[in-house]
């Protein structure tokens, strides 16, 4: 009989050594808890805070894109006898109201432009 009064003994030590261990792996997740939920309240401040910077920028009102959808687009000067890239430094000097519009090289070419170094 002694033999299973001490397994009893035994059996509840170990029982209450685990019940701690749970105790404490609980009293531990429950900080980490609190961290995250501080941490998710200094994000949503932020948050706040960069809504109301961008809120406050100035907006943009003219959005330009090139015509062609995308595809190359080539430029040249009415009086100019070379044609650029949009993104050419020459080809963005161009005024408008000079400006020609061409969907591809061979159009250029057939009107007798010649192709700028920034085209390849």
């Amino acid at each position: 009989m002694k033999q299973l009064e001490q397994n009893i003994v035994n059996s509840f030590r170990i029982a209450k050594s685990d019940i701690i261990k749970l105790q404490n792996d609980f009293i531990e997740l429950n900080q980490t808890h609190q961290r995250i939920l501080e941490m998710l309240n200094e994000l949503n401040v932020k948050e706040t805070q960069l809504y109301q910077k961008l809120k406050n920028m100035p907006q943009r009102t003219e959005v330009h894109v090139p015509p062609g959808k995308g595809k190359k687009v080539y430029v040249a000067s009415k009086t100019g006898s070379k044609f650029h890239t949009v993104n050419c430094p020459f080809g963005q000097n161009i005024k408008p109201k000079s400006k020609l519009n061409f969907a591809s090289k061979v159009k250029a070419l057939n009107q007798g432009y010649k192709p700028c170094n920034c085209i390849k």
